[in-house]
């Protein structure tokens, strides 16, 4: 009962300096007076606006929504106008966290065609997990309000191809390859198997995060989040929902 009160109390005060920070930028934004860049007349116009997704399965539908989009080179560009600067600068809003690899071919925010506000971003090379990582989540999910997190491997991963071959690897990156190791051990020594161990990476990540306590495994057995694998193929855009 201590413990449970106690976390409490805790999340109470994140959520208050969190609150916090976002109106001191406010605050501060009023009081800048540099003059803003004039916008040429040829602009298109004004981005349009997605509605706030109120469930995991509204949230994800509208992932798939995004990709769709994208894949078909139709992208929105949603929630990227000068209003939506203004809303954000208030207060963010995202609906999704991403959970992904630092890959600079797998831009969640591109892949998805989402705009300002609307992803929470987590990215290590490999999605290697870390306490960094969790607490980063448990932000997005208790403070924040995100609805799911997407867990989102991607072919040709370097983190994944260092995880299962043998040699060993400089610097910190060995550490990186070390945390991804348990969950492709079957595939050590396979390169050939990288697609394989890659999907596997993502799926064992996804059950972490969902025995994660004390805030996700609770948001997750009451419903309020889901927490999903995907996988992105690099040639055509299609994030593959595992």
């Amino acid at each position: 009962m201590t413990k449970h009160f106690f976390f409490i109390a805790l999340l109470g005060t994140v959520i208050s300096l969190a609150s916090a920070c976002q109106t001191q930028d406010s605050d501060k934004s009023k009081n800048n007076t540099t003059a803003a860049p004039e916008v040429a007349k040829n602009e298109p116009p004004a981005t349009v606006a997605l509605p706030y997704p109120q469930t995991p399965d509204e949230a994800i539908a509208r992932l798939k929504e995004g990709n769709a989009r994208f894949i078909n080179d139709q992208s929105a560009h949603p929630n990227r106008d000068d209003n939506r600067k203004i809303i954000q600068a208030q207060k963010q809003t995202p609906f999704a966290s991403i959970m992904g690899c630092s890959d600079s071919r797998v831009p969640a925010e591109i892949v998805f065609d989402q705009g300002l506000g609307d992803l929470f971003i987590v990215r290590t090379a490999g999605q290697a997990p870390a306490i960094a990582s969790f607490g980063s989540l448990e932000f997005s999910v208790a403070v924040l309000g995100v609805k799911v997190i997407v867990v989102m491997g991607h072919e040709k991963c370097g983190a994944v191809a260092g995880a299962i071959g043998t040699d060993k690897l400089p610097g910190h990156i060995e550490d990186l390859v070390n945390i991804i190791r348990p969950g492709v051990k079957t595939f050590i020594g396979k390169p050939e198997k990288l697609e394989e161990a890659s999907k596997a990476n993502v799926l064992a990540e996804v059950e972490a995060l969902k025995r994660l306590t004390p805030i996700l495994s609770e948001y997750v057995k009451e419903g309020k989040i889901k927490i999903i694998p995907a996988y992105y193929h690099l040639e055509t855009g299609q994030v593959e929902f595992l």
